[in-house]
């Protein structure tokens, strides 16, 4: 206490800071803490020089009574640093150390990414297992519509003697299912049908005449059907083909069939017919018959030829295709590849056939 009964600061300093009331100060004398005891805020001393007079520091607190508080400080003047602080540490971005910072953001790139792959992963799998199904579903209906095969007609040896031997032969033969359908280059145009052999006797080189009509009754063009064999048993069948100009407008078609006895004497191959793959046409592609032909016989088969016909869902012809055997002959137990193509056909194929033929000689 000086004489006046103003409390004193440590080293017996009036509060309001060194020197009190000094001119030119920057703010309002005091130091960090209010000054101890009740007294009135600030010092006794006049304001110094340009700043704020004294007294702008904040009031005395309410600490123990003089000389035992924090003593006026030697610190900034008044109202130059930050409000009082406690006892404590300081804030963060206090006086005394450096601005906080906010803590780094977790970035989550990387989730994103790998919860992105694995949807693009599922994805492709659905995708995938969908294509497949798809496909395996397509594929099972192409094999439904392909055309089944007949069983093969592969004459068996033997059958160029009358299928009764006490009666009279019977020469005799019709061409059934003929038509006519425009190729597909060219202004031409495919005669088809079957030859039959409806007698008891075998007929050799089967073939029929073919005369087609125009408006009118006009015959416009003729030819001979002729079927790839050299003999034809009792009972059996073959298609025969030819081509004709195409005619501007056609009408009928007329047939004509006059069957004769063979003039071959031999016996004919038997022959086994294996390993067939049909190929439907794809585009412009044609189609497609192959095999593996077998000689069963003891004789070397000669001219061995593979004759493809294909049939309509109501069971008429509608396209036919013949083919040698790699090789030409076959000896005994001998095997050759066959591949048949058919380009035009005058109807969808539902079924198919092959027929096999070779001669001892």
């Amino acid at each position: 206490m000086d004489p006046q009964g103003a409390p004193r600061g440590a080293a017996n300093h009036p509060p309001g800071g060194y020197p009190p009331g000094h001119p030119g100060g920057h703010g309002p004398p005091g130091g960090y803490g209010p000054p101890g005891g009740h007294g009135p805020p600030g010092g006794h001393g006049p304001p110094g020089g340009h700043g704020p007079p004294g007294g702008h520091g904040p009031p005395g607190g309410h600490g123990p009574p003089g000389g035992h508080g924090p003593p006026g400080g030697y610190g900034p003047p008044g109202g130059a640093g930050q409000p009082p602080q406690g006892f404590g540490a300081p804030p963060p971005g206090g006086f005394h150390g450096p601005p906080a910072r906010e803590p780094p953001k977790r970035s989550h790139l990387a989730l994103i990414l790998g919860v992105g792959c694995g949807a693009v992963f599922l994805l492709c799998i659905l995708v995938g297992a969908a294509l497949l199904y798809v496909s395996s579903g397509q594929r099972a209906r192409q094999l439904a519509e392909l055309p089944a095969p007949l069983p093969p007609a592969t004459p068996a040896a033997g059958l160029g003697a009358p299928s009764d031997a006490g009666a009279a032969p019977v020469i005799r033969a019709e061409i059934r299912d003929l038509r006519s359908f425009p190729a597909s280059a060219g202004k031409l145009h495919h005669v088809l049908g079957e030859i039959h052999n409806t007698g008891t006797a075998p007929i050799g080189s089967p073939s029929a005449k073919v005369t087609l009509y125009g408006a009118g009754g006009v015959a416009l063009e003729s030819g001979l059907c002729a079927a790839q064999v050299r003999l034809l048993p009792a009972g059996e069948k073959v298609p025969c083909t030819f081509m004709a100009q195409r005619p501007a407008a056609q009408g009928a078609l007329k047939a004509e069939i006059a069957p004769a006895a063979p003039s071959f004497r031999g016996e004919l191959a038997r022959l086994s017919i294996a390993d067939t793959k049909f190929t439907p046409r794809r585009g412009q592609s044609p189609y497609r018959l192959e095999g593996r032909i077998t000689n069963d016989s003891a004789f070397v088969a000669r001219s061995v030829v593979a004759i493809v016909s294909l049939h309509g869902s109501d069971g008429k012809i509608v396209g036919m295709g013949h083919v040698p055997v790699a090789g030409g002959d076959l000896a005994p137990s001998a095997s050759g590849l066959f591949a048949a193509s058919i380009v035009d056909v005058a109807d969808a194929p539902a079924t198919w056939q092959v027929l096999a033929v070779g001669y001892s000689e």
